[in-house]
């Protein structure tokens, strides 16, 4: 058994890239001297390679959460009751599968299948027992300092607690996770030559009429109502105009008008958390987990966190979301748990994803109002 724990220890760092000059020596002796040692070689790749095909982002997602909360609640205590953390990270993979490696080499001597695509177990459906665990010996550790605490601390278990960590994902600025309410209240900015609105995105220059009174103040109407316009550099609400009125004459004058896209409108959003994978796989998937009752979106795509926006579109009929990176738009299902892929949809699909599209200005002629 401590053979072919040895063994283990070995192949865990040959594969991670961690083995120092002696164990290469070591590695090298037994790939040309140890046929056994070739075979569990062999194994081990296969079970890599399915653990990173199958569940490695899902897993390490979990774990990052996992890590992040434990961090958070040791900050909160006070100082001298900091654990010890042992942060493993290539060995973790090997701790889920060990059952299957001594399966494999303690059964009929019949070579390994290495054809085979091993099974993956999720660690939520991993149930240990304190008999079950495997105990690292500190020379294959990397340990932080801590601070000795009494055994009564300890919950009556004067065993350092371990932590398995993996830091496989960027977090993604809590600013480029936005809301946007739809339909919202129409808002603007005027600085007598153009006007800006926000709000909805799909107004056309057919919709709108601007028209100017005697003493030079601007009006616009949209659809029914009437609205003052004020010169102003911030964002103002539309207001509108009780009192009748009626449009005269044209002007010799226009107005230079923009509709900002959805996105100008927007508010952060602090009801997730978004991560994007920074080993990912060829293919673009996503998927949500949900961690101390929050949900947490894995974007598993090569994509530069900077370049990334996640966006919920609140409606009284219900949410939708999307991601939106560079100039790609990818709709997402909230309730997708399972790895779902990345289905890239073109802006100009519907209304809805129309509103996040930059439009060029258009010019609005002037008419005399008269109240």
């Amino acid at each position: 058994m401590r053979e072919e724990l040895r063994h283990i220890d070995l192949i865990d760092k040959y594969l991670t890239g961690r083995l120092n000059d002696d164990e290469k020596t070591e590695v090298e002796r037994l790939l040309a001297e140890d046929e056994e040692f070739v075979r569990e070689l062999e194994v081990f790749k296969q079970i890599y390679k399915g653990i990173e095909w199958k569940e490695d982002v899902k897993l390490r997602a979990k774990l990052d959460l996992l890590y992040a909360e434990y961090k958070e609640s040791e900050e909160q205590k006070p100082k001298g009751l900091y654990r010890r953390l042992i942060i493993y990270s290539g060995a973790a993979a090997a701790c889920i599968v060990l059952g299957t490696f001594f399966y494999v080499f303690i059964s009929k001597n019949d070579g390994p299948l290495i054809n085979d695509t091993p099974n993956v177990v999720d660690v939520d459906s991993v149930r240990t027992k304190p008999e079950d665990s495997l105990i690292l010996e500190k020379n294959n550790t990397q340990i932080t300092d801590k601070e000795e605490r009494p055994n009564d601390e300890w919950d009556n278990n004067p065993q350092d607690e371990t932590q398995f960590a993996f830091s496989n994902g960027k977090p993604v600025p809590a600013e480029s996770i936005r809301i946007v309410k739809q339909p919202s209240p129409l808002s603007y900015t005027f600085n007598g030559q153009e006007l800006v609105l926000y709000g909805d995105s799909g107004i056309s220059g057919l919709q709108l009429q601007i028209g100017k009174d005697q003493s030079g103040k601007y009006y616009v109407k949209y659809g029914d109502k009437l609205f003052h316009l004020s010169t102003s550099s911030a964002i103002n609400q539309l207001q509108e105009v009780q009192e009748g009125y009626t449009f005269g004459k044209l002007l010799d004058e226009s107005i230079q008008t923009k509709v900002m896209p959805l996105m100008e409108n927007s508010q952060p959003y602090s009801g997730f958390t978004v991560s994007v994978t920074e080993d990912a796989s060829m293919d673009r998937n996503y998927f949500f987990l949900e961690q101390g009752g929050k949900k947490h979106l894995v974007i598993d795509a090569n994509m530069d966190i900077d370049s990334v926006t996640v966006i919920v579109v609140s409606k009284s009929d219900g949410n939708s979301y999307y991601l939106i990176h560079d100039n790609e738009l990818y709709p997402l299902n909230i309730d997708a748990t399972e790895t779902t892929s990345l289905e890239e949809i073109d802006f100009a699909k519907n209304n809805e994803t129309r509103m996040f599209m930059a439009r060029p200005s258009f010019t609005v002629r002037v008419y005399q109002i008269i109240f």
